[in-house]
């Protein structure tokens, strides 16, 4: 999510990553767009300490019939809507942070949709409540994800603070900057499937690189339908 200051402002397209970090373009006026910060919601949290939810989860008015679920619903996308994203902003499509390209239930879709995209019907339960108000971000999260990307092999490792002895494959590495200097994250299935991510700045691992290690469980996280075990204090084995 973006600053506050900017939290009222249209997104443009979706946040992308430069320099280890995470930005997205905002509309400051009809004809004027500004490149942000955007920020997940740990560094949010740091940010606002006082704060649970953004300043638009807060608000009273009726976000079912500003986000255009005027008829119970609106319509999402399931594929490669990146690439597309040139096609979908000379379109009706709006853009929104929970759930990105969409379009409201009032208009229709387009008959030349690019062929490698899907539409998805996203109904108001899933993401809203009865006075008309969006759900928390984890829920609308969790629902969106449910419905866009498909089912992942990959299942959670352990219980918090055990310690696991595994041999991994690392599938991606992202580098990341932050006030403490930069560092690598680390994306790694094991032989049966099951994902772990690892960051830390004591190593820049490459992809399809193998290693045995033994790290300890942090946390269990969901991320574009893929459940992830998160570990700290890794220590490669010989």
């Amino acid at each position: 999510m973006v600053a506050k200051s900017y939290q009222k402002l249209i997104q443009i397209g979706e946040p992308f990553v430069s320099n280890g970090r995470q930005y997205v373009k905002v509309q400051t006026n009809k004809n004027t767009t500004k490149t942000v910060r955007w920020y997940t919601e740990a560094e949010y949290a740091r940010m606002y300490p006082n704060d649970n939810v953004a300043e638009d989860q807060k608000t009273t008015v009726n976000q079912k019939k500003i986000l255009g679920f005027e008829k119970g619903y609106i319509t999402i996308f399931k594929g490669n809507t990146y690439d597309n994203k040139d096609y979908f902003k000379l379109s009706k499509a709006r853009y929104c942070r929970w759930w990105g390209w969409y379009f409201v239930s009032t208009d229709e879709l387009p008959d030349d949709l690019p062929e490698d995209v899907e539409p998805i019907t996203l109904p108001w339960e899933l993401v809203g409540k009865d006075d008309n108000t969006l759900k928390s971000d984890s829920l609308i999260t969790e629902a969106v994800e449910s419905l866009i990307y498909d089912a992942d092999i990959s299942e959670f490792q352990g219980e918090i603070g055990d310690r696991l002895n595994i041999t991994v494959t690392v599938t991606k590495t992202i580098s990341l900057d932050s006030y403490f200097g930069r560092s690598t994250m680390h994306i790694m299935r094991d032989e049966q499937g099951n994902c772990y991510v690892w960051t830390t700045s004591a190593k820049s691992w490459t992809e399809k690189s193998k290693h045995t290690i033994a790290g300890t469980v942090k946390d269990h996280r969901t991320y574009k339908g893929v459940k992830q075990t998160i570990l700290i204090r890794c220590r490669e084995k010989t």
